[in-house]
C-alpha cells in the first residue's frame, strides 16, 4: 500500500508541475515495476504493457475518435455561427441577449461535440467580441463562455461518459440519457447569473452582430441541418437503431456532408487540418486511457480501492454526508488536475466500492463528471479559461477572478445532483 501511495503521489506531482498526463502515468507505472522487482523480485515487465493494450481493446472506445472528429467538423463548417444567429434572432428583445445565447448555444452544441474544451474554443471565437461590443466586460464574457462550455460533456454525446462506460462496463446509452437533466440544471444556474448581470445591458439587432449570409431559406436549411445532428445521434441510441459507435459515425457523416454542401467549406487544407487535429486529440485521449489501465491495475493490486472504500463506509449510514465528502473531494481534485485523467484513474478504483456504499453507478458517473468539469473553470488550472483566453485575446488573470461566481453556481448544481439522485436517474429508468 505504501508503494502504491508513493507511485500515486509521484504521478500527481508530475502532472501538477506540468508533465504530460500520459507521460506521468507511464513514469509512475515504470517506477512501480522497478520498485516491485527490486523489493520483491516480481517481474511485471510483460504484464503492464499487456494491460495497457487491453485497456483500449474495446469496440466501444471507437466512439471516442468519432466524437472528437464530429466536434471538429461542426466547428469548422459554420454550424456554430448558424445556431447562434438563430438564437439571437429569437432573443434579441431581451437586454444583453448574447449572454443567454452563450448558455443556450452551449446546450445545443453539447449534442454534437461532447468536449468542453472544443465548445469553449468554438463559442469564444464567435461570441466574445460581439459580447464585448454590446456591453459585456471582457473578463465576464470570457468567464461565462468558459463556464457554459462545461455543459458539453454532460448533455449527450459525451466523451467522458464513453470512457466511463468502457472502463466500468456501464450502459453508455443510459449514461447519455442520464446527463440530460443535469446538463439543463447547469444551464439553469448559469442563466440565473446572466439574468442578474445583463439587466442593465442594451438590446441588440441580430443583423448587426451576425450579418445574414445567403437568403432566409438558406439560413433556415442550415439551422435545420445543424439541429438534425444531435437528434440523429441521441435518437438512434435511445430508440435502439444504432450503437453509440454507429451513431457517432452517422453524425460524422452528416457533418461532413454539410461541410461540403450547404455550409460550402471546400478548401482541402481546412479539411486536412480538421482531420489532423482530430487524430492528434483522439490519439492523446486513447494513449492516456491505455496508461490509466496500468495505473488502475496497480492500485487495485495494492488494495488502494479497498482502503478508500473502507474510509467512505464510515459515512454509508449518512448518505448526505457521504455525498458531501465525495463531491468536495472531487472539487479539490479539479483544482489541480484535468477531468479526463482523474476519471481514468478513479474509475477502476471507485466503481468496485459503489455497491457497498449503496450508490448507483450511473448516478455516481454523472455527479463525478459534473463535479470534475467545474475544475475546467477553477484557477489555477482552468483549462477552459486558458482556451478562451487564447482564442479571444481576453487577459487570463481578470477572467480567472470573474470565474469564481460561476464555480460557486456550478458547485451548487453538483451538490443538488448528488443529494437528489432522481434528477439523474429518472430518465434512464424508462430505458430497458
Amino acid at each position: 500500500m505504501t508503494l502504491a501511495l508513493f507511485m500515486f503521489a509521484v504521478m500527481v506531482g508530475l502532472i501538477i508541475i506540468g508533465f504530460d498526463i500520459t507521460f506521468a502515468m507511464v513514469a509512475a507505472a515504470l517506477l512501480y515495476m522497478g520498485s516491485t522487482y527490486y523489493m520483491d523480485g516480481v517481474n511485471l515487465t510483460t504484464a503492464i504493457p499487456q494491460l495497457m493494450g487491453d485497456g483500449i481493446n474495446d469496440e466501444l472506445l471507437l466512439a471516442v475518435p468519432l466524437f472528437v472528429l464530429l466536434g471538429s467538423l461542426m466547428h469548422v463548417s459554420g454550424i456554430t455561427e448558424a445556431l447562434m444567429r438563430a438564437l439571437l434572432w429569437g432573443l434579441q428583445w431581451l437586454p444583453g441577449p448574447l449572454g443567454y445565447v452563450n448558455v443556450i448555444a452551449n446546450v445545443i452544441m453539447s449534442g454534437m461535440s461532447g468536449s468542453a474544451v472544443a465548445d469553449a474554443a468554438a463559442t469564444s471565437a464567435v461570441l466574445i467580441r460581439p459580447m464585448i461590443r454590446t456591453g459585456y466586460g471582457g473578463a465576464e464574457a470570457g468567464a461565462l463562455t468558459a463556464a457554459a462550455a462545461t455543459i458539453g460533456p454532460i448533455i449527450p454525446p459525451s466523451i467522458p461518459f464513453v470512457l466511463i462506460g468502457g472502463l466500468a462496463g456501464i450502459s453508455i446509452g443510459k449514461l447519455f440519457v442520464a446527463g440530460v437533466i443535469p446538463g439543463l440544471l447547469m444551464a439553469g444556474v448559469l442563466l440565473v447569473r446572466v439574468v442578474i448581470h445583463s439587466n442593465w445591458l442594451p438590446r441588440v439587432n441580430v443583423d448587426d452582430v451576425f450579418p445574414q449570409r445567403g437568403g432566409g431559406l438558406v439560413s433556415a436549411v442550415r439551422l435545420m441541418f445543424a439541429l438534425a445532428i444531435p437528434a440523429v445521434i441521441l435518437g438512434s441510441i435511445v430508440f435502439g437503431f444504432a450503437t453509440v459507435t454507429e451513431s457517432a459515425a452517422f453524425g460524422c457523416g452528416l457533418a461532413a456532408l454539410g461541410l461540403v454542401t450547404i455550409f460550402g467549406v471546400r478548401d482541402p487544407r481546412v479539411i486536412f487540418e480538421t482531420l489532423r487535429n482530430s487524430a492528434m486529440t483522439a490519439g492523446a485521449i486513447l494513449i492516456a486511457l491505455a496508461a490509466s489501465s496500468a495505473i488502475g491495475w496497480i492500485l487495485a493490486r495494492e488494495g488502494f480501492g479497498a482502503h478508500i472504500g473502507q474510509f467512505l463506509l464510515r459515512f454509508a449510514d449518512q448518505p448526505l454526508l457521504l455525498w458531501f465528502v465525495i463531491v468536495t473531494a472531487l472539487l479539490v481534485l479539479g483544482l489541480a488536475l484535468e477531468p479526463i485523467p482523474v476519471i481514468l484513474v478513479l474509475t477502476p478504483i471507485m466503481y468496485p466500492q459503489l455497491s457497498g456504499l449503496h450508490i448507483d453507478p450511473i448516478h455516481f458517473s454523472v455527479v463525478m463528471t459534473v463535479t470534475l468539469m467545474i475544475g475546467l473553470i477553477s484557477p489555477p488550472v482552468g483549462l477552459n479559461l486558458f482556451t478562451v483566453s487564447v482564442t479571444s485575446g481576453v487577459p487570463l488573470a481578470p477572467m480567472m477572478r470573474a470565474s469564481w461566481p460561476y464555480v460557486g453556481l456550478l458547485a451548487i448544481a453538483a451538490y443538488l445532483l448528488a443529494f437528489f439522485p432522481a434528477l439523474t436517474l429518472w430518465l434512464p429508468s424508462f430505458l430497458q
